[in-house]
């Protein structure tokens, strides 16, 4: 019983605070609406889910199993970045060094951060679940609510992917190497292989598409059992057929329940793995002097814990030298850049200097084809996303913002030097674009080098954290220069299909976007200042 309440405090605590953050809301809002444009109306001129030319019509099953994989393909994402903060808010608040002084146990304090985890994420579902009832309502094609079709998808299909994907973010917060920027890559990586074999899991949203294809194939048996998934256009009306939902046997539950204890066995490891918050012992040193014996050296140690009196001596105000207020601002862009440079280690920096290398040595067409580029706008992202975030981790923007012309002097310093690292970083690239007289990618170039820094500084102000910026900027990437999808491929690699015309004006519109950021976050941050 002890046990069982000393887990129960723990994620009590954790879930209270995490439900009051603006972020929970921010994530619940965009997963409603996901949950609404993943219901398309009978007349839109797409669809999110297409078996072979069908649909279903929107009675319970389909629009509980349609919304149950929607949720889970987004929330996988999206939650991982929402929880995965708990441990290091309690190391720079100063609770874990409390809660390392009590007798609660490694294994307790994780379980209880996993169950609030866990928490948080089902309250998004069970929101998800409310709204599907109300899109069956909306949509109109059939009334008659079936509580069991409804909501049996996500009880056996969402919830737990739920309990692995709270899991993992503790997971990845008691590891030190996965924790900062690098885990939050990799889990982006990971996100994207269990996309892409999707298809292939049997405990994966391939278990709800797999039974509709099953009854669409005894009502259309010359389908070809292929289906799509995402924003579809049709270019021609999908034909109907009513889905029962999924057969729930025991097998298939058991196989589904057991997901969630893998997810257990994830925390177990954890807790091996999980440091503490022990803190750093230091080495007490002797004082050293010429001469100095043993007993001299305790005594001295000795004494060193009394009073030590100095006498005070009277000076008039008047006699002192006058301030010398040196407002430099290229010495700020210097701290500012000295700042963000400090997570550059000795093999960041090696491997900067190839990717220069390579994007001047490697023809353009060749470094659009080998995803040199793409290597290249994402190799800075441990640096960029300190960008307007680093104060409010630190706990010194209220220090900070004591000094005058607070907020356009520190956020131009800031961006300033986000600029001058992209610049750095894609300066092999630039020199091949001039080399090779390439007007139309160096104006992407130019764009690129001023969006990039500007996102990353919007983001750290009004989040407060890094990953807000990592999260978006990965998403962008991945979409765009990464998959070359119009219009958020910065990069240009698909110049030879863009006119000169909508060059510039897509150029403009980076440009324009950028500013807005700029302004966005000065606001924010001037808002600060008047506090």
């Amino acid at each position: 019983m002890r046990i069982i309440r000393t887990i129960s405090y723990v994620a009590r605590a954790d879930f209270l605070e995490r439900i009051r953050q603006y972020a929970f809301l921010v994530i619940l809002g965009l997963t409603l609406l996901a949950a609404y444009f993943f219901v398309p109306p009978a007349e839109a001129a797409y669809v999110t889910l297409d078996l072979d030319g069908y649909r279903g019509i929107y009675n319970s099953a389909w629009i509980g199993g349609s919304l149950a994989i929607s949720t889970t393909l987004l929330l996988s994402l999206l939650g991982f970045y929402l929880v995965k903060n708990s441990i290091e808010r309690d190391e720079t608040t100063g609770v874990g060094q409390i809660i390392a002084s009590s007798s609660v146990k490694k294994l307790y304090y994780l379980l209880g951060k996993w169950i609030s985890n866990f928490a948080v994420l089902s309250v998004i579902t069970v929101a998800v679940m409310a709204a599907s009832l109300i899109m069956q309502w909306v949509r109109g094609e059939e009334r008659a609510i079936e509580w069991w079709p409804l909501v049996s998808p996500f009880l056996f299909l969402t919830l737990p992917f739920m309990s692995v994907v709270a899991a993992l973010a503790v997971g990845f917060e008691t590891t030190r190497i996965l924790k900062g920027t690098l885990g939050n890559v990799l889990y982006f990586v990971v996100y994207l292989l269990f996309i892409a074999g999707s298809g292939v899991m049997p405990f994966g949203p391939d278990l709800i598409i797999s039974a509709m294809q099953k009854d669409l194939m005894e009502f259309s048996p010359q389908s070809s059992g292929s289906y799509g998934m995402g924003i579809l256009i049709l270019e021609k009306p999908l034909r109907l057929f009513e889905w029962q939902g999924v057969d729930w046997t025991w097998p298939l539950l058991s196989q589904q329940l057991s997901i969630g204890l893998a997810a257990f066995m994830l925390i177990a490891a954890a807790s091996v793995l999980f440091h503490g918050f022990r803190e750093a012992a230091y080495a007490i040193r002797k004082p050293k002097r010429a001469g100095m014996g043993l007993a001299d050296a305790d005594n001295t140690a000795f004494d060193s814990h009394k009073e030590i009196r100095h006498p005070v001596s009277r000076v008039h105000v008047s006699i002192l030298p006058p301030v010398v207020i040196r407002d430099s601002f290229l010495t700020l862009v210097h701290a500012e850049w000295r700042l963000m440079m400090k997570g550059a280690t000795l093999s960041w920096l090696v491997i900067a200097s190839v990717l220069f290398i390579l994007g001047l040595a490697v023809p353009i067409t060749v470094s659009a084809e080998w995803m040199i580029w793409p290597a290249v706008w994402i190799w800075p992202l441990r640096l960029w996303s300190g960008l307007g975030s680093r104060d409010a981790r630190c706990g010194t923007q209220y220090l900070v913002a004591s000094s005058p012309r607070y907020a356009i002097r520190q956020l131009s310093a800031m961006w300033i030097s986000g600029v001058m690292l992209t610049c750095i970083t894609g300066g092999g690239m630039l020199l091949r674009m001039l080399l090779e007289g390439d007007c139309k990618h160096i104006l992407y170039w130019a764009a690129a080098v001023f969006l990039i820094p500007g996102l990353a500084l919007a983001c750290g102000v009004l989040t407060g954290t890094g990953r807000t910026f990592e999260l978006v900027y990965l998403i962008i990437w991945y979409l765009g220069p990464f998959s070359r999808m119009p219009y958020l491929d910065f990069l240009g690699t698909r110049t030879s299909e863009t006119s000169a015309e909508n060059l510039l004006i897509t150029n403009m519109v980076y440009l324009l976007i950028s500013m807005g950021l700029l302004t966005a976050a000065y606001l924010s941050r001037r808002r600060l200042d008047q506090d």
